[in-house]
């Protein structure tokens, strides 16, 4: 079965040579020498007893103490271990190895500002210290210090190490680092590594998956051989799938994964949702009400099967989902934006503004919530506090195309053409399909009377939005007064029929 590899680098503890002045008539040497045979024999109370023996007989040998630490460390008995390591470096200050053992035994116990300044010590000591470099290393990576873990992978030339848990510490240090190059050699050099071995692709294909390398995230889930692929191995290669728009791969792995835990609603949750991206409704509320059957607990099913139901405007169904929902987790921030987006399409306003200003109360960082409530601003005709909305986001998320198209849209309506392409052109870079965007690029496009830049915008948004009534409306427009009458008109009566709706 497939696992993690965590990057968490504990390593091999060191042994001191004995130095020290011994009782007369006894070997220190040989008393830790047997304490470490014992260790390895997995017999810690044997060794614990051999060490103790050996710190009685040379009390002044700091490799005595080390190896009592390190009995202690085998079961876990951190604090003895350290009080251990503590007392062999007061005799002997100056040995680098000494701070790493309690460096070691600080991290494993979960301190690790103090393992951090324990590996400090030790560097200043020996500068090539490998044991402190790439331990570092992993706490920088912990840190989200990036730069600084890859300066410490570096020092203890983990790039060329053949060790799987340093390479996929220095790989997603790189690409923390916005090293791309870097880390896709040295993914590579560990997916070569890896073998056939589970833990190294399952490990290297979420840190890929993560990055956005779906592609080959993809790749190092499909090496591992099918006899070792697990629930999370399928689900996540069906996730990666998904990602890349290969939606009849991702089912296939999705149907594998729930032959593989027949319990988890998952699998069902993700075909329903590649259906609701291939807005094919219908597909998508049957996936996801079976994914809701097996987990109705959770929420974030009830918001994907409220959202495919608001969308087809089976409004009472999801009113009696949301409210049921809202019982059991009536602070739910998912729950909340969905009643908001239900009132929205019931052009219940204010309803619609409470609700966004419920979920934005549990969760203030939601940028979809955002910005749903400084669209209802504007259709409440508050537009100072919809343009504080969308400040807000951008505040959060500074490239935000949506907020930024929006603000466009804004200025174009004031008047504005100049700030309106200024903020149009910065959301198309960041996202080229944005709807918004495009919408009031063509609108500036036919007020500069540049109609087929007009028109070819509107072709691309009727492609990318065909249910849309207005885009059908402003392609009209656009080829009315390019002489096209006919197409002009066929636009046209498309835009009302869909304004129209389903017949019920």
């Amino acid at each position: 079965m497939a696992s993690r590899i965590e990057v968490a680098f504990v390593l091999a503890l060191a042994i001191l040579p004995v130095c020290g002045t011994a009782i007369p008539g006894e070997d220190c040497g040989a008393r830790i020498q047997e304490a470490l045979a014992a260790l390895g024999q997995q017999k810690p109370r044997e060794a614990e007893q051999l060490a103790l023996a050996a710190t009685r007989a040379c009390p002044k040998e700091p490799a005595a103490y080390s190896m009592l630490g390190m009995t202690y460390d085998s079961e876990n008995r951190f604090g003895e271990a350290q009080a251990a390591y503590r007392q062999a470096i007061l005799l002997d200050p100056k040995v680098a190895a000494l701070h790493d053992n309690l460096a070691v035994s600080y991290m494993r116990s979960g301190k690790q500002d103090e393992a951090a300044r324990e590996f400090q010590i030790a560097l200043r000591l020996d500068p090539e210290n490998e044991t402190a470099n790439l331990n570092l290393g992993a706490y920088y990576l912990d840190q989200k210090m990036y730069r600084r873990a890859v300066d410490f992978f570096h020092a203890a030339r983990a790039e060329v190490s053949n060790d799987p848990e340093v390479l996929l510490g220095i790989t997603q240090a790189y690409l923390g680092a916005g090293q791309k190059n870097a880390a896709l050699q040295t993914a590579s050099r560990l997916s070569a590594i890896g073998g056939s071995d589970p833990k190294i692709h399952f490990s290297l294909g979420l840190l890929l998956a993560e990055d956005g390398e779906y592609a080959r995230a993809a790749k190092e889930f499909e090496a591992i051989p099918a006899q070792d692929r697990d629930f999370a191995v399928a689900l996540n290669l069906g996730m990666v799938r998904s990602r890349l728009g290969q939606f009849s791969e991702a089912r296939q792995a999705y149907q594998e994964a729930s032959q593989l835990d027949p319990s988890s609603p998952e699998p069902y949750l993700r075909i329903g949702l590649d259906y609701s991206a291939a807005r094919n409704s219908t597909d998508a509320i049957s996936w996801i009400s079976r994914a809701y059957d097996k987990a109705p607990e959770r929420t974030d099913i009830s918001y994907a099967l409220a959202e495919e139901l608001i969308r087809t405007r089976n409004y009472e169904r999801a009113h009696d989902l949301l409210s049921s929902g809202l019982r059991s987790h009536p602070q739910d921030s998912m729950l909340q934006e969905a009643l908001g987006d239900l009132y929205s399409r019931q052009n219940q306003v204010q309803e619609a503004i409470d609700a966004y200003l419920r979920c934005l109360d549990s969760s203030p960082r939601r940028v979809s919530a955002r910005l749903s409530l400084a669209e209802m601003y504007l259709d409440a005709g508050r537009a100072a506090d919809a343009k504080t909305e969308f400040g807000r986001i951008l505040q959060v998320e500074p490239d935000n195309p949506e907020a930024t198209a929006r603000l466009g849209k804004m200025a174009l309506e004031a008047g504005q053409r100049d700030a309106a392409l200024q903020y149009t052109e910065k959301a198309l870079a960041r996202d080229p399909d944005n709807l918004t965007a495009n919408e009031d690029l063509a609108q500036i496009r036919m007020k500069d009377g540049k109609l087929d830049e007009a028109e070819a915008t509107l072709e691309k948004l009727v492609k990318l939005d065909p249910d849309n009534p207005r885009f059908h409306y402003l392609l009209s427009r656009v080829l009315a007064r390019l002489n096209r009458q006919q197409e002009a008109e066929s636009e046209f009566e498309l835009s009302k029929k869909l304004e129209a709706g389903p017949r019920n």
